[in-house]
């Protein structure tokens, strides 16, 4: 048996992401009052082992939400969660996972190692739910055909008007113009859910709109300004294990994603991987990863279709965000890109979430001491990343064939050390052999 011989396999995915979501506290998960509700979406990363007759199912990585963080709100220390998008939130929380499982180091685990390397482990494979479809080029159609004349009469002429300015803003950081490459033209981003007849492009998240003088630019590399299905689709070219866990971690790559809400399998398979089909000179072990698409019909209880089908008079966007993964002993609550109930713009290792890059960046330095590590030399977050040389010739590759577009912030937001500090001498205790 493989997972493929599964029965109703996405629904048994879905089903146990929405079990660990129904095991949470409440905290963090949208209200619900006599005429208004929240919505939000939920993504799971989950761990298939499927061998002879027997098979389990577990949720690895749980993440909610909907907002992303404005340029003015960032910060230079790594401190903030810049992107709180459900995706990226089990993403993030999955490169916690990895770390854990790693340090373990157990029989069990679906990873295993070999020859310095980390792999998948035979018989062990990695999975994604999505309650709604990704925001993005994988939802156009779907929003499309719902979209009334008059509604999107409404869209155009109203307060989301599309917007103008910024655009030489975005000009000046996209990959072609910081790479100079003349020969590339620098192309358009297109802004959220704008020009729904171009498809296979590059969008911005729907959120930046709300915000037109502080573009949603967060973070940097990661661009976290980007939609969704875009990462998504970056995913299936670098893995989810990062830059930074490439050091330990061959690229690791989802077998199957399952969607909720808005399924459109043609767009979803454009819009994923099929717009990458021309990409070449990948070093080895990148590929282009082709994951199998599937659809289910178990609703979520906190999706927007869901709280529809309940008449309530007014459904709003949860502000809050939730990541779990095993091992917590909560679940933690994200809000404005740090730990819920953190003072109003104070950034430090106790307000920081467990998966904000300051967090990742220090878990991933004790691991690196505990092995005595010499492949790799002490050196700020960024320089780390580009340390990583063949995961960088891999994204060199998709972003000069590919995604030539695709926006990328100033360096100053990732020249940070371990524990977020900005100062060499202040993290040299904790620095890498």
């Amino acid at each position: 048996m493989n997972w493929h011989d599964i029965p109703d396999f996405a629904d048994k995915l879905a089903m146990a992401s929405h079990a660990q979501y129904v095991k949470l506290p409440k905290q963090g998960k949208p209200l619900l009052h006599d005429s208004k509700a929240e919505w939000t979406v939920l993504a799971c990363i989950l761990a298939v082992y499927a061998h002879e007759e027997e098979y389990s199912i577990k949720v690895v990585s749980l993440g909610t939400g909907l907002k992303c963080l404005p340029f003015s709100k960032l910060s230079q220390d790594g401190h903030l969660v810049n992107d709180s998008h459900a995706e990226v939130i089990a993403r993030r929380g999955f490169l916690k996972y990895a770390l854990q499982e790693y340090e373990k180091n157990d029989q069990n685990s679906p990873f295993m190692e070999t020859n310095g390397r980390v792999t998948v482990r035979p018989h062990h494979s990695f999975h994604m739910y999505i309650s709604h479809s990704p925001c993005g080029d994988a939802s156009m159609t779907a929003l499309a055909e719902q979209q009334s004349a008059e509604s999107f009469e409404n869209f155009q002429s109203g307060k989301r008007k599309a917007p103008t300015d910024n655009n030489d803003f975005f000009t000046e950081y996209m990959y072609s113009s910081k790479k100079q490459k003349t020969e590339i033209p620098s192309g358009k981003l297109e802004r959220g859910r704008y020009g729904f007849e171009r498809l296979g492009i590059l969008r911005t998240k729907p959120d930046w709109i709300l915000n037109r003088r502080c573009p949603c630019l967060a973070g940097i590399h990661e661009s976290d300004n980007v939609s969704d299905h875009d990462k998504l689709a970056r995913w299936n070219v670098l893995g989810l294990q990062s830059a930074l866990l490439s050091h330990l971690f061959d690229p690791i790559y989802l077998q199957s994603i399952v969607i909720g809400d808005m399924f459109e399998k043609e767009c979803l398979e454009r819009a994923l991987y099929g717009r990458l089909a021309g990409l070449q000179d990948l070093p080895s072990p990148y590929t282009l990863n082709r994951p199998t698409i599937f659809a289910t019909d178990k609703q979520f209880e906190s999706s927007k279709a869901a709280l529809e089908a309940r008449n309530y008079t007014k459904i709003i966007p949860s502000g809050t965000a939730i990541l779990w993964v095993p091992g917590m002993a909560k679940s933690e609550v994200i809000v404005h890109g740090r730990k819920q109930g953190a003072a109003k713009g104070v950034n430090n290792a106790k307000t920081r979430s467990c998966i904000s890059k300051a967090a990742i960046f220090e878990s991933f330095n004790n691991v690196m001491l505990s092995q005595r590590s010499k492949n790799v030399s002490a050196s700020t977050y960024r320089e780390l990343k580009l340390q990583a040389k063949t995961y960088q010739a891999a994204k060199t590759c998709l972003l000069d064939q590919c995604f030539h577009t695709w926006v990328q912030a100033p360096e100053a937001y990732e020249q940070f050390y371990v524990n977020g500090s900005l100062s060499k001498n202040s993290s040299e205790e904790n620095a890498l052999p």
